[in-house]
């Protein structure tokens, strides 16, 4: 079960599974992002997938309905221990920099405008994406994430679900950068449906695999979850 406490790299979770988080050889994370207002959609999606995930990152834009998610996993343990260990998260240009979560004491949040995280040894840039220009591309984005060193880079803010690997070239040699968004779950963009992923995390492979999946919803209002083939390329919305 999680551990509701804000540590000095800014992730929720006990330091103890955040170090084993970097350490690991292989790790599944939930991506999503963009959930505006929809909290229902969050906590549907972790309890059919969270406790096959060794941490998740939410790319900003619902910062209450994480909130409100984490909140209900410390007061019905049943949910608690769905969600993963590791939850790391950004601010979106609609979220507030600060936040309390409300257990059975008050937890004060700061909310990053980024993040730089370490997951089975491989660097990631955790950001909402609405300060690199995403709308009209993955250019400044992957130039930030470069610069940093960074070997993934994951985003939302334009709402449409990507995945692409960008040529880079580190200390003379060739390298790679992966770049993924896991669209909207809640208000999808650009004829897509709304979405997320799960990303697998291999310290020894050069790529991390995507695993995106639709959310349609039943006669009964249920969400149905179904894989889908990965949205490949750079997305450009103007």
């Amino acid at each position: 079960m999680i551990e509701i406490v804000q540590q000095k790299n800014l992730a929720i979770g006990s330091q103890k599974a955040i170090d084993a988080l970097a350490e690991i050889e292989f790790a599944k994370v939930l991506l999503l992002s963009d959930s505006h207002g929809n909290a229902r959609i969050m906590q549907k999606i972790i309890e059919a997938f969270g406790h096959e995930c060794n941490a998740m990152c939410f790319c900003g834009d619902g910062l209450l309905d994480l909130v409100e998610t984490l909140e209900m996993g410390f007061f019905d343990r049943s949910f608690g221990e769905k969600i993963p260990s590791v939850v790391y998260f950004v601010r979106g240009n609609g979220d507030n920099s600060t936040t309390t979560i409300f257990t059975d004491k008050r937890v004060p949040i700061f909310v990053p405008e980024f993040q730089e995280i370490t997951i089975a040894g491989k660097k990631i840039f955790l950001t909402h994406g609405h300060r690199y220009n995403v709308y009209y591309g993955n250019k400044d984005l992957r130039n930030e994430a470069i610069r940093r060193g960074m070997d993934i880079a994951w985003y939302g803010h334009t709402h449409v679900p990507n995945s692409l690997r960008s040529h880079v070239t580190r200390d003379g040699r060739n390298d790679f950068l992966g770049i993924s968004n896991p669209g909207s779950c809640s208000q999808a963009r650009g004829g897509m449906p709304n979405t997320f992923s799960i990303m697998d995390v291999h310290r020894d492979e050069d790529k991390n695999v995507c695993h995106y999946f639709r959310i349609t919803y039943d006669r009964y209002e249920e969400p149905v979850f179904t894989e889908m083939p990965t949205p490949r390329g750079e997305i450009k919305l103007f």
